[in-house]
C-alpha cells in the first residue's frame, strides 16, 4: 500500500465520487435506512411498559446491522483500490494507545461542558423531531452498547478521519482543510442532534483529525473514540443509577 504525507494511502485518491458517497451518503442511506425498516416491524406500544423497552432495543439492533453493513462494504471498497480494509495504517506504538485512551474523553467531554453551560433547556442535545426517550439507560441493550463503544468509533473513524481525510490529503490539500472537513462531514452525520450539540460532534471530529495526523494512523482516533464513547455511557449509566 502506497503512502504519501501523513502515511495516507494514496490510492485514496481515487473514486472520489465513491468516497463522498460512503461518507455523506452512506450514513444517511444505512442508518435511516436500518430505522426506517425498523419502524415496519415495531408494534404500537405504551410509554412506560416492557413493550416500550423492547421496541427500542429492536432499533438498536437494526442500527448495528445498518452500521455493520455500511461499514463491510465500504472497507471491501477501500481494499479494493488498494487503500486497505480501514483505509489507513492499524498500527501504532503503545505510547499513543495510552494517549488515545486519555485524550479521547476529554475530546469530546471538554467541549460538551462549554456547551452545555450556556444551555438551560432540558433535552437540548436532541433534534426537535427525536424521540429522546430511544437514548434513555433504561432502553438500552447490548446491541446499543455495542454500536457505540465498538461499531461506531471503527466505522465512522474509517469514514471520516480514513476515506474523508485521506482523499483530501492525497490530493494535496492541506492538513487543516482535510480535518476541518472531515469534521463538518463528521457533523453531518449527526442529524439526530440539536446544531448545539452538533457543533460539539464537530469539535470532536477536530481532535480526533489531530490525532489522525500525529499519530499516522487511523488505529489512535479509533481508541480516543471508543474511550470517548465508553466514558459517556459510563456517566449517563451512573447518573441514572446512582449508588443507593
Amino acid at each position: 500500500m502506497l503512502t504519501g504525507p501523513y502515511q495516507t494511502p494514496t490510492a485514496l485518491v481515487k473514486e472520489p465520487l465513491m468516497a463522498f458517497f460512503w461518507v455523506i451518503l452512506a450514513p444517511i442511506l444505512f442508518l435511516t435506512g436500518a430505522a426506517l425498516i425498523a419502524l415496519q416491524f415495531i408494534p404500537a406500544f405504551e410509554p412506560g411498559t416492557a413493550d416500550e423497552i423492547a421496541a427500542y432495543q429492536f432499533s438498536w439492533l437494526m442500527s448495528c446491522l445498518g452500521m455493520a453493513a455500511w461499514f463491510g462494504l465500504m472497507s471491501v471498497w477501500s481494499n479494493a483500490i488498494g487503500a486497505g480494509p480501514f483505509a489507513g495504517k492499524m498500527r501504532t506504538e503503545p505510547n499513543w494507545v495510552a494517549i488515545g485512551l486519555i485524550s479521547g474523553p476529554l475530546i469530546l467531554i471538554v467541549p460538551t461542558m462549554i456547551v452545555s453551560s450556556f444551555m438551560t433547556e432540558p433535552g437540548w442535545q436532541y433534534n426537535q423531531e427525536v424521540n429522546e426517550a430511544i437514548f434513555e439507560p433504561q432502553n438500552w441493550s447490548l446491541a446499543y452498547v455495542f454500536v457505540a463503544v465498538i461499531m461506531a468509533p471503527i466505522v465512522e473513524e474509517m469514514a471520516f478521519r480514513g476515506v474523508a481525510m485521506g482523499a483530501i490529503l492525497a490530493r494535496g490539500f492541506s492538513p487543516v482543510a482535510a480535518v476541518t472537513v472531515s469534521s463538518l462531514a463528521f457533523a453531518f452525520s449527526h442529524q439526530q442532534y440539536s446544531p448545539e450539540a452538533m457543533f460539539i460532534v464537530f469539535l470532536s471530529g477536530v481532535g480526533f483529525g489531530v490525532l489522525r495526523l500525529m499519530s499516522k494512523t487511523v488505529l489512535v482516533p479509533i481508541i480516543a473514540h471508543m474511550a470517548a464513547n465508553a466514558t459517556v455511557l459510563s456517566l449517563r449509566w451512573h447518573a441514572a443509577n446512582p449508588p443507593t
